[in-house]
C-alpha cells in the first residue's frame, strides 16, 4: 500500500476538507431558499423520499420543474462525480434512500465521529485516501428528517480520491521547489554582480506579473457572482409566479383558493368571532367596452391599475386574488356583516372616484361587489361561499352596477 509522508497527508486531508465544505456550503445554499426547484428530466425525476407539497410546478413557459432538496442535490453531485478521481458520497444514520446506504469502511468511521463527536475521520483505504466529516442536525432539516432533535447525528459527507493524485502533486511541488531553489541562487549569485537597476526591474516585472493575476482573479469573482445573483433572481421570479398573477400582480386563482379552503377549515376548530370569513367577489363594470373602444392595452393597465387601487385600501390580514378576467376575490377575516359592508363600500368608492390613466387618456371605471360569509355557528364549503358571492355580484350588476350587495336567502 502506498504511503504518505506529513505534508502529503496534510495535503490530501485539506482537499478532502475543502470538497467536503464546497458541498456543504452548496447544501446550506439550498436548505436557505427551502429547496429549489430544477427542469423535470430522465436524469432528474421526482425526488420519491421528499414529502412536501408543490414537489413539482409548471413555469409560465410551460416547462415542468421538480423540487431539489439538499439530500437530493448532494446524491445528483455523487452520481455526476461517481468513478471519477473525486467522488463523494452521502451517508445517512437512518436510511431513507438505499442509495445512501454506507459501505463498510463509511459505517465504521461513521461509528468513530459518532461515539467521539470528533470533526472528522481520515484513512487511506484501497489505494484511496478517504475523508468522512458528519452531518449534525439542523432546523431547517427537520422538514424532511423526521423524528430527530437540533444537534442529533444524522450521517456523513465521506470524499475520497485517490492516494497516486497526492503522490503526483507532492512530487511536482518537490520539483518546483527545486527548481526555485536553483532560480533563487541563481538570482542571489547575480544580485552580487548586477546593479541596484537590475534588481529594480526584475521587482517591477513580479510586481506586474502579480497584478495581472489579481484582475484576473477578480474579473472572474465578478463574473461568478454575476452568474449567481442572475439565478438566484430567476429562482425568486419562479416562486413568486408560483402564487401570483403575472399581470396584476394579485394572488392568482389557484392560490386563493387553497388559502380560503385553509380558513374554512380552521373555522371548524375556532368558535370566535375571529374565524368569521367574508367572501368579497368584484368585477370592473362594463370592462368589455373598455377594450373595445380604447384596446387591450388599455384594459391591462386598468386591471393592474385596479389591483393597485384595491390593495392600498385593505387591511394587513386580507388577501385580494384574480378569480379570473376581471374578477377578483377578497377574503377579509374576523369581520362582521356591517365591517364588511363597510369595507367593501370603501373598495368601491375609492375605484370610482380613481382616475384610470393610459397614454393620454383618462378612464373612469366602477365596480359591482358581492359579499357572502361563512361563521362557525352557520360554516359554508367553498363552493358554495363562492357561489353565494357570485350571485349576490349578479343582483349587484341588475340593480344598475356599481354597488354592493349582501348574499341573503
Amino acid at each position: 500500500m502506498l504511503t504518505l509522508n506529513d505534508a502529503s497527508y496534510e495535503m490530501a486531508r485539506q482537499r478532502g476538507e475543502v470538497a467536503f465544505n464546497l458541498v456543504q456550503t452548496m447544501r446550506h445554499w439550498n436548505s436557505l431558499h427551502g429547496g429549489v426547484y430544477a427542469p423535470l428530466t430522465q436524469e432528474t425525476p421526482e425526488n420519491p423520499y421528499l414529502e412536501t407539497s408543490e414537489i413539482t410546478i409548471t413555469s409560465p413557459e410551460g416547462v415542468m420543474l421538480t423540487k431539489i432538496n439538499p439530500a437530493y442535490m448532494t446524491r445528483q453531485i455523487s452520481n455526476i462525480l461517481a468513478g471519477s478521481n473525486l467522488e463523494v458520497r452521502l451517508t445517512s444514520d437512518r436510511l431513507i434512500n438505499p442509495d445512501n446506504e454506507a459501505d463498510d469502511w463509511e459505517t465504521e468511521a461513521m461509528e468513530i465521529v459518532k461515539q467521539t463527536r470528533q470533526a472528522e475521520f481520515v484513512q487511506i483505504d484501497n489505494e484511496r485516501f478517504r475523508y468522512l466529516a458528519p452531518l449534525y442536525v439542523e432546523p431547517s432539516c427537520q422538514e424532511c428528517h423526521t423524528g430527530y432533535q437540533v444537534g442529533d447525528f444524522r450521517g456523513a459527507l465521506s470524499v475520497s480520491f485517490p492516494v497516486e493524485d497526492v503522490m503526483v502533486m507532492t512530487n511536482e511541488l518537490h520539483h518546483q521547489s527545486r527548481i526555485t531553489h536553483m532560480i533563487a541562487f541563481i538570482a542571489l549569485t547575480l544580485t552580487g554582480i548586477l546593479s541596484i537597476y537590475g534588481l529594480r526591474r526584475i521587482t517591477i516585472t513580479l510586481h506586474q506579473e502579480r497584478s495581472k493575476r489579481e484582475e484576473i482573479i477578480v474579473e472572474r469573482t465578478a463574473s461568478l457572482n454575476q452568474e449567481i445573483e442572475s439565478r438566484r433572481a430567476s429562482q425568486k421570479q419562479l416562486n413568486y409566479l408560483a402564487h401570483h398573477d403575472e399581470l396584476t400582480r394579485a394572488k392568482n386563482r389557484r392560490w386563493i383558493l387553497k388559502h380560503l379552503e385553509k380558513l374554512l377549515a380552521l373555522q371548524k376548530t375556532d368558535p370566535s368571532s375571529e374565524s368569521n370569513i367574508a367572501l368579497l367577489m368584484l368585477d370592473i363594470d362594463n370592462f368589455k367596452k373598455i377594450n373595445d373602444q380604447y384596446g387591450h392595452d388599455a384594459g391591462d393597465n386598468v386591471l393592474q391599475h385596479f389591483v393597485k387601487v384595491i390593495q392600498k385600501e385593505l387591511r394587513q390580514n386580507d388577501h385580494l386574488g384574480r378569480y379570473g378576467g376581471e374578477e377578483f376575490i377578497i377574503i377579509l377575516r374576523g369581520a362582521s356583516k356591517e365591517k364588511s359592508f363597510e369595507i367593501a363600500e370603501r373598495l368601491r368608492q375609492a375605484v370610482m372616484f380613481e382616475d384610470f390613466r393610459f397614454d393620454n387618456l383618462t378612464i373612469s371605471i366602477s365596480t359591482s361587489i358581492g359579499i357572502s360569509f361563512s361563521t362557525a355557528a352557520h360554516p359554508v364549503n367553498s363552493s358554495e361561499l363562492i357561489s353565494r358571492s357570485d350571485q349576490a355580484l349578479y343582483q349587484a350588476k341588475r340593480d344598475g352596477r356599481n354597488q354592493t350587495n349582501l348574499w341573503h336567502t
